[in-house]
């Protein structure tokens, strides 16, 4: 990446699938006008109908891949002495590597092809220094990506190369850190437990020595051309401030709206949301769900990603949205109401069903789980217990840790 101005950023170019779409400014407010030749729409919510889009904070769409926590602050320590770090920056850093189909161009700032790396390697790394923090210097400008858990996206060797080709990061490799222990380990385990469950997942993997977990982007296709994206904070117009500031019922009516196929996307959603109330999963905001499509009429819900076991780090952990105005993890009778209010059918059978599979995976995943040093399979058992009966099981509260992974 080539940095070859000190300005602050108020103007950049917008693509959708490499066809010029519009013109993004940040004046006293952003602007974003699309081109009178453009043909495809930045998002659902801003057809091309509209000319000209005015905000006083960055439009949704744009700010879904920003990052919030570890990668913003490396980013922000790295390059504040050379330029004004905002949002602008970061969108003119994104370029054209950003989950989705939408890419920046920026005067000043021009992408380098950048070396790859092997899978297979990253996987079984024995070596003294520390991996991740080499992935994260290395590539540290080319990672544009939401959330606030230590993370880099990274090109993978395929074996076959382009020399004029800009070669796109299609890992996504995840570290922990002192105030989340295990981490890589806790996300292996809960996305296995959720393939158990025939949950439609991304490619994943966990390192040998348990220290990184690695997942294959899902947004590209096999002859690396992308999909267009939409978290479900952009399809409810939220900024990523608000991802906390929702319900299961506001993102079941976001699916009626947009889906291609509501039936099978209400029971995808009714499945992720029993798997997130079974393993223990108080952190699935809107950022957490995402829709995908080619056009705009053929919209499904996305493969699930980030999941994890936070009642490990805090027992007294919540949902993360509201289910039946209330952000307690529900029994089986809350499960079942939200299940039909979405005309999901036999949602007992469904539970039950789910139950089974990830006990059954719990034991295939015997030596992960005693691998770690906090227990997250008795965790998980007594979630199974609450959510197959009527009566919640009261969980002691233990040592309080920060919401945000």
């Amino acid at each position: 990446m080539k940095i070859n101005t000190d300005q602050r950023i108020r103007r950049i170019d917008i693509k959708v699938a490499g066809e010029v779409s519009g013109l993004l400014e940040k004046n006293p407010q952003f602007d974003f006008s699309y081109h009178s030749d453009a043909k495809l729409s930045v998002a659902a919510a801003m057809p091309l109908e509209k000319r000209a889009y005015q905000s006083g904070a960055l439009f949704p769409i744009f700010e879904m891949n920003i990052p919030e926590g570890f990668i913003r602050y490396r980013i922000t320590e790295r390059l504040r002495k050379q330029i004004q770090v905002d949002e602008m920056l970061f969108l003119a850093l994104q370029g054209n590597s950003g989950i989705g189909c939408i890419s920046y161009e920026t005067q000043g700032i021009d992408q380098e092809n950048v070396s790859t790396e092997n899978l297979a390697e990253i996987l079984a790394w024995q070596g003294s220094n520390d991996l991740f923090e080499e992935l994260v210097n290395k590539y540290l400008l080319q990672s544009s990506i939401s959330g606030v858990q230590p993370k880099v996206m990274v090109p993978e060797t395929t074996g076959v190369t382009e020399k004029s080709a800009f070669i796109l990061p299609t890992l996504i490799v995840k570290s922990g850190d002192d105030e989340f222990p295990q981490l890589a380990i806790n996300e292996y385990i809960c996305m296995r437990l959720a393939k158990s469950c025939q949950i439609d997942t991304p490619e994943f993997w966990l390192s040998d020595n348990q220290q990184l977990f690695v997942m294959r982007r899902f947004d590209l296709k096999g002859d690396g051309s992308c999909r267009a994206m939409e978290d479900m904070a952009v399809l409810q117009g939220k900024s990523t401030n608000d991802k906390y500031r929702s319900s299961y019922e506001s993102m079941s009516k976001v699916l009626s709206v947009y889906s291609s196929n509501i039936k099978d996307d209400h029971k995808t959603l009714f499945k992720m949301l029993v798997h997130s109330c079974m393993a223990g999963n108080g952190d699935a905001h809107l950022k957490n769900y995402a829709m995908l499509y080619d056009k705009l009429d053929d919209m499904r819900l996305s493969p699930l990603y980030d999941v994890v076991n936070t009642q490990i780090y805090n027992p007294a952990d919540t949902l993360a949205l509201g289910l039946g105005k209330s952000k307690e993890f529900p029994d089986r009778k809350r499960l079942i109401d939200f299940g039909k209010s979405i005309s999901v059918k036999n949602c007992e059978d469904i539970i039950d069903e789910m139950a089974d599979q990830i006990r059954d995976e719990l034991e295939e995943l015997k030596d992960y789980t005693e691998e770690m040093t906090l227990d997250i399979k008795s965790t998980i058992l007594n979630n199974i217990h609450r959510s197959t009966t009527r009566t919640a099981i009261k969980t002691r509260a233990g040592r309080q840790y920060t919401k945000h992974i």
